[in-house]
């Protein structure tokens, strides 16, 4: 039982990590960086737990007599804000300088696998978890919910990364930057505050609904958009590029060789 527990807590990460491999259709990225940002955030799972709790026992905002106004900004600010943090310093400090981050897909591509990471994880504490908290229901429900979510994030975020790694400025990017970790932390805490409030309204179960498939719409639409930019979708004129960069390259050596 513990081993198909397992598998029901990994395969879910592991097969949308494989669906945003191949909707790179004209370049795939390296497997071992992906691996490494998914190994990290899986690892920023640990003191971003920590964080959270330590930060929940000291405000007290999911107590037994928290209103509703209490948990909509603890959702925000301590859960949405503090792991929605620590996946961006990954992103941010390691996949976004990476030589292998060169198109705008790539944002897309390393965030989702340091959320993936994350969320794995994370799967594989809650399933684990003793009494009512763990067990196969909740690994069924976070598999549909819970995990796909947080490739939503990643995805807000990595979008917004992968166009702020080639703007034109560097206050363009950080704006762009910026605006992906926000979008992201905002996302996070809008999913967990209808997550915790949903047994006082249950009527809200239509929202997550509406969540999800929202969710999917933006995987498909902006993976699109991102894979349509890639310079290798032209091969032809990747090549040609090369080319006169080369040809300029002699012509300015030569020019320099000449007394």
């Amino acid at each position: 039982m513990s081993f198909w527990l397992l598998l029901l807590a990994i395969v879910p990460g592991i097969a949308l990590l494989l669906f945003f491999y191949f909707r790179d259709r004209y370049k795939k990225e390296p497997l071992w960086p992906i691996f490494l940002a998914f190994v990290l955030g899986a690892f920023v799972t640990l003191p971003a737990s920590a964080s959270s709790s330590f930060l929940q026992r000291l405000s007290g905002w999911l107590s037994p007599g928290a209103g509703i106004m209490q948990i909509f900004l603890g959702t925000f600010l301590i859960i949405g804000l503090v792991e929605e943090g620590w996946k961006f310093f990954v992103v941010r400090f390691y996949c976004y300088h990476r030589p292998e981050f060169d198109e705008p897909y790539d944002g897309i591509m390393y965030s989702t696998a340091v959320a993936l990471g994350f969320a794995t994880l994370e799967n594989i504490l809650y399933v684990f978890s003793p009494g009512m908290l763990g067990g196969l229901r909740i690994g069924i429900m976070r598999a549909f919910m819970a995990v796909p979510s947080h490739a939503f994030y990643g995805v807000l975020m990595g979008f917004f990364l992968g166009e702020a790694k080639f703007a034109r400025s560097a206050g363009d990017a950080n704006r762009l930057g910026l605006v992906g970790f926000l979008l992201a932390v905002a996302a996070h805490g809008l999913y967990d505050f209808i997550v915790i409030v949903l047994p006082r309204r249950p009527l809200l179960t239509g929202s997550l609904i509406v969540f999800s498939v929202l969710a999917w719409v933006v995987f498909f639409e902006a993976t699109r958009r991102q894979a349509e930019k890639s310079a290798h979708r032209a091969p032809e004129l990747v090549q040609l590029a090369r080319q006169e960069r080369v040809s300029e390259e002699d012509r300015t050596g030569s020019t320099k060789a000449q007394p």
